[in-house]
């Protein structure tokens, strides 16, 4: 709709229902959008902390399964070492040929 420009030589009209009312309520609009902001930082800050509380325990968490990790691999190395003891000593060779000798007699005599 084409919007009617007053000129200079038109009078204005006391008449205008608009012009006659005194702009209501901005105070209560500029509390309840004060209210809101607060709510939204409130929101916000509830939300940084509770990200920082699960990124806390979730780093804690991550270095118990590092130490863990590195606990298991140590032993994981000790029992290796331990069996290349095993392997490496003259009982073991010992057993593991009679234990072929034994396997081939069986063999031998289809059992």
């Amino acid at each position: 709709m084409a919007e009617h420009k007053k000129t200079e030589t038109e009078p204005t009209s006391a008449a205008d229902p608009l012009d006659e009312q005194p702009v209501k309520n901005t105070a209560d609009l500029d509390d309840i959008s004060l209210a809101q902001a607060l709510l939204d930082v409130d929101v916000a800050n509830a939300r940084v902390i509770d990200l920082t509380k699960r990124l806390t325990t979730l780093t804690k968490e991550l270095r118990k399964s590092s130490n863990e990790l590195q606990k298991v691999k140590l032993r994981n190395r000790r029992i290796a070492a331990e069996l290349d003891e095993i392997k490496g000593s003259r009982a073991f060779r010992s057993a593991s040929a009679a234990h072929r000798v034994l396997g081939a007699a069986r063999a031998r005599l289809g059992r």
